[in-house]
């Protein structure tokens, strides 16, 4: 049941030109009026994810310069030693492999398929379980800078 007020205010919208309702949308814009366009863009990555190893673990910028967040393709042959960092949140996607995930100061195994979400100053490392190595997808927000990492002493894994 309705209460005239309610049935009178209901009138009264009715009522209103929708024309005025055009004046909600004038100027509106999906890009921020602050922030420059750019041009997006796609890329094959498989020739990425076939590098030769350099290092362990190698990290293949795949967005950077944009500026609230970039991404790498993290190839580990054997671990990401323990870290934290100071100023980027990381999401971190486990596209190929398996192993140790410490995060917060507790170990876990995961498996391809799995989405870390990792806020800044959270400690967290990788060791790999599987012979061909891993690959995870890692997106920084803000984006990633050199200087953002702390290193920490290594942890046993129980």
């Amino acid at each position: 049941m309705t209460t005239p007020c309610a049935r009178r205010l209901a009138a009264l919208l009715l009522l209103l030109p929708l024309a005025g309702c055009e004046s909600i949308f004038h100027g509106f814009s999906i890009i921020p009026p602050q922030e420059p366009l750019r041009t997006p863009f796609t890329r094959n990555v498989l020739a990425e994810l076939a590098i030769p190893r350099s290092g362990d673990p190698a990290a293949v910028p795949l967005l950077s310069g944009a500026p609230r967040s970039s991404v790498e393709l993290v190839l580990v042959q054997d671990r990401i030693a323990p870290r934290y960092h100071q100023r980027s949140d990381v999401t971190i996607y486990l596209l190929e492999g398996e192993g140790d995930l410490l995060l917060d100061r507790q170990w876990r195994r995961i498996a391809a398929g799995t989405l870390i979400h990792v806020p800044m100053n959270v400690p967290h490392a990788y060791v790999n379980c599987a012979p061909c190595g891993s690959r995870l997808l890692s997106t920084f927000t803000p984006p990633h800078v050199d200087g953002d990492e702390v290193a920490l002493k290594e942890e046993a894994r129980e």
